[in-house]
């Protein structure tokens, strides 16, 4: 006989619930000591932030005990050069074992003081409980002033900060101590903001640049993802064969794509419309590239759960429309294009982020998840005909993953391309190529980066003959705090060490002939913030790759957030 029992439980409205997480969110509220003295630290780091940034030496008397003490906190070594930037580093204090603390923050405060725009920021990654009259706090300093004519100077810095508790006042700082500075002036701008003179928004046609994604959030329809997310892509090519590059620029929902066509006099204007390709679906990865060998540059998007090709006519106008579309509705996120099986024609690799939509489709678990969409291959067959051959070659291997970047490398030098995956929340992919058939060898070679992979690019930073890649995740101080203290994940050491990576932030990794080490400390090169699809470039022109880092999420409106 089979019995079975209904039992009612009184749903708890969705209000308290949401009530009673953000009661938690306050440290104080929680038992996690740490958290608790981090909370106390972080408004005297503010001020003494403002202590640097305005020079108002009378408030370090209630940020810090009569009798504290620095090493010293900038250092004065032999600097070097790299074109027209100067950088002075070191790995540890120089000079005297011990100052005052006013004397060594005065020191450092040095190259700011004459210059016109000054921010000072802090971040705690990491606690440490001393004992009951004390603990310390390791703290990354970050500095940045500018003059008028563009010169400037930026600091960065790792600080262990030892301070003493007060019953019912804020804590006081004992002592600092430097464990890594570094120092970067420049004689003028490195680069010139140039928006204006190429782009007219009074043009109605670019009026959507003018403004960021919150402005469409609510005002236009709902059937993609929130214009809030900004997670649609820009091409560079040149589309009407006239030596110039154009830019393609992806919109969300319900917003024309652009294509903004340059000029003899260097300015940039739309002409989506008139060559068609004003597409007003919600658009993310987009890529210029000859898909048919005629040597024109064709546009691939990323439209929803296809990869949409508009076969450029030869002189920037589009005409022919060819769609590869994914058997589930997963959206595509990113595109890459290669020759994978050297048959003389391109293929296009997409990526997919989430089976529904960003914010409802939950990664499980959530640093090595495994229930996102298939990303998927297609094989180009000529005459505009395009075969999902991702099964057939082996490429569903690790592929449920949530993808949000893709890049083509070849790793071991053989000579067909490789691939890589980068995946949010948790582990990437390294797709080896073997004649046409691949295999994933990501944690062989050492590149699994189990991380927030949200970008990848390839360079030969060392200038060694092999490709480098350096991989966009996620930088965090709140986890670094919270994911190394021994009550964190206690008797779950490997899943512990997992989270850890989770929030280091960006990872270069130098190719050493087929497998990779992980150079991010070493070159300098880790923390990225909220980081997303950097790139190797060499900016100054010295024949060295440069990395540009892009990061952040939600803009807000505080101009010092550091």
């Amino acid at each position: 006989m089979l019995l079975l029992a209904v039992v009612t439980v009184a749903a708890q409205p969705v209000g308290d619930r949401v009530d009673a997480l953000e009661a938690k969110v306050p440290p104080r509220n929680g038992d996690w000591k740490t958290e608790v003295l981090q909370a106390t630290a972080k408004p005297q780091l503010a001020a003494l932030g403002a202590v640097l940034r305005d020079g108002a030496w009378d408030d370090l008397k209630s940020l810090a005990h009569p009798d504290a003490r620095s090493t010293a906190l900038r250092d004065a070594g032999a600097p070097r050069r790299f074109g027209t930037v100067t950088v002075v580093q070191t790995a540890a204090p120089r000079g005297p074992a011990h100052v005052s603390l006013a004397a060594a923050l005065l020191h450092l405060r040095g190259p700011l003081v004459a210059r016109f725009e000054r921010r000072v920021g802090f971040k705690i990654v990491g606690v440490h409980q001393a004992d009951a009259a004390s603990f310390q706090t390791d703290v990354r300093y970050e500095a940045f002033a500018s003059s008028d004519n563009g010169s400037g100077v930026q600091q960065v810095a790792r600080w262990r900060i030892l301070w003493r508790h007060h019953d019912g006042r804020d804590p006081t700082i004992l002592d600092i101590r430097l464990e890594r500075f570094e120092e970067v002036t420049r004689p003028h701008r490195l680069l010139t903001e140039c928006t204006a003179s190429v782009l007219d928004f009074e043009d109605a046609r670019l009026s959507t640049l003018a403004t960021g994604g919150e402005t469409w959030h609510g005002r236009v329809d709902g059937l993609g993802e929130l214009n809030l997310m900004g997670h649609n892509g820009i091409a560079v090519g040149d589309v009407d064969g006239d030596g110039d590059e154009d830019l393609y620029v992806a919109m969300g929902t319900g917003l024309p794509n652009l294509l903004l066509v340059r000029q003899p006099d260097g300015a940039l204007i739309d002409r989506a419309e008139d060559l068609g390709v004003a597409w007003l679906d919600d658009t993310k990865g987009v890529l210029f590239a000859d898909m048919d060998n005629d040597g024109d540059q064709d546009l691939l998007m990323a439209v929803g759960n296809a990869i949409v090709l508009a076969k450029n006519r030869g002189n920037g106008a589009f005409e022919r429309i060819v769609t590869m579309r994914a058997p589930t509705p997963a959206a595509f996120y990113s595109l890459a294009v290669a020759d994978y099986d050297k048959d003389g024609d391109l293929d296009v690799y997409g990526c997919r982020y989430v089976k529904l939509q960003y914010g409802i489709s939950i990664p499980i678990p959530f640093h090595d998840a495994n229930n996102g969409p298939t990303n998927h291959l297609m094989r180009n067959d000529g005459e505009d005909r395009y075969t999902d051959v991702t099964g057939k070659i082996g490429l569903n291997a690790n592929n449920t993953r949530f993808s949000l970047a893709c890049v083509w490398i070849d790793h071991d030098t053989d000579g067909d391309p490789d691939l890589y995956v980068a995946n949010d929340f948790g582990r990437n992919n390294l797709y080896k190529n073997e004649g046409g058939r691949f295999v994933d060898v990501a944690a062989i070679a050492g590149v699994e980066d189990q991380a927030a992979g949200m970008g990848a690019s390839v360079g030969d930073f060392d200038l060694d003959g092999k490709p480098d890649l350096y991989v966009t995740n996620m930088f965090s101080a709140a986890g670094n705090r919270v994911a190394y203290q021994d009550r964190f994940k206690r008797g779950e050491d490997a899943q512990k060490k997992q989270i850890q990576r989770y929030s280091l932030g960006n990872t270069l990794f130098r190719n050493i002939g087929g497998r990779f080490e992980d150079v991010s400390e070493k070159a300098g090169v880790r923390m990225g913030r909220w980081g997303w699809g950097a790139r190797f470039c060499d900016i100054d022109n010295d024949g060295y790759d440069d990395i540009i880092a892009p990061n952040g999420f939600l803009t807000g409106h505080v101009k010092d957030d550091l």
